[in-house]
């Protein structure tokens, strides 16, 4: 049987690309992983890394084993919280993962409404926009381009919760804000406040929308975030577009107006785990976030729950 412990150890290396870095993370020598890497090869029988200039790099083998180990390091996770949980007297854990928008706007009065309705469970909240663990939650609210086949990964049911549409933010004292529309194209000589670092999906959107519009903005200032980004905006130093969920509280100097030309939206969906789906905790959580994305800053009308839920 594979030691688990140093199938750990191996997932860290691949995942941070060296050695060095995994002995940081996991607060051991590089000695120390060097040594579990080098018995993990002899009980396997496989060549997991070799040499990559100073460095290691890992073979195929070590890729394909640190996949398949994630998942068992994963499994293990969950049946460690359900020791911690029985150990302090809850009944069992439900662990929802969010993105920012949706955790500022819909997750604390969801959650309030389940620690009334099933107080013996304990609540789990984590941040997977950008992901910080491994263990994939019991439901991930996550985001969608707007012409993007309906994906689901193995052992994941898919449920639409909203229709996101996004919207110019601009300083109130700018040209067109008391325009009712603003097309894209008319904003291409704004300097552009960009949110989103690197290729997720709102930042793919939003290089849609300047390709659909035939602009290729001058200024690009990213920001770490919506926060950030009204507050540049607040202070005058450009314009932006976010989702309607992301611009749901504005100040006074700060207005938000549709975009037309191109119209853009992410969906909002729940990815939730298979094995859990039938539980009631579940279900409710579901209908309380469907409830936020048809009532809330992001309602365009999503009809009937996609997925079955039930099956």
């Amino acid at each position: 049987m594979v030691d688990l412990h140093r199938l750990r150890i191996l997932c860290s290396v691949v995942a941070a690309g060296s050695l060095r870095a995994a002995a940081d993370a996991l607060q051991l020598t590089p000695s120390a992983v060097s040594q579990h890497l080098t018995a993990l090869q002899r009980e396997t029988g496989l060549t997991l890394l070799e040499k990559a200039g100073r460095g290691v790099a890992p073979t195929e083998h070590g890729r394909r084993l640190a996949e398949r180990g994630e998942e068992a390091l994963a499994s293990m996770a969950r049946v460690d919280r359900l020791v911690r949980d029985l150990r302090v007297g809850h009944s069992g854990s439900l662990s929802i993962g969010t993105f920012a928008s949706a955790s500022q706007h819909w997750l604390p009065t969801v959650v309030a409404t389940l620690q009334r309705e099933f107080p013996a469970t304990n609540l789990i909240i984590e941040l997977t926009d950008p992901p910080v663990a491994r263990v994939r939650p019991d439901i991930d609210i996550r985001t969608e381009r707007q012409n993007a086949p309906p994906y689901a990964p193995p052992g994941i049911t898919r449920v639409q919760l909203a229709r996101d549409p996004f919207v110019v933010i601009l300083p109130r004292t700018h040209p067109r804000a008391a325009q009712a529309q603003i097309a894209a194209a008319d904003l291409g000589d704004d300097p552009w406040l960009h949110e989103y670092v690197g290729d997720g999906e709102a930042a793919r959107i939003v290089e849609d929308i300047w390709r659909a519009a035939g602009i290729a903005p001058g200024t690009i200032i990213q920001s770490a975030d919506h926060h950030g980004t009204i507050a540049f905006v607040a202070a005058g130093v450009g314009v932006s577009v976010m989702p309607t969920l992301a611009a749901t509280e504005l100040p006074p100097s700060v207005v938000a107006v549709p975009l037309v030309r191109p119209d853009a939206e992410r969906v909002i969906v729940a990815h939730v785990r298979s094995a859990v789906r039938q539980r009631p905790i579940v279900l409710r959580a579901l209908e309380l976030l469907r409830e936020k994305g048809v009532g809330g800053a992001a309602d365009t009308g999503t009809g009937p729950l996609t997925g079955d839920l039930t099956a």
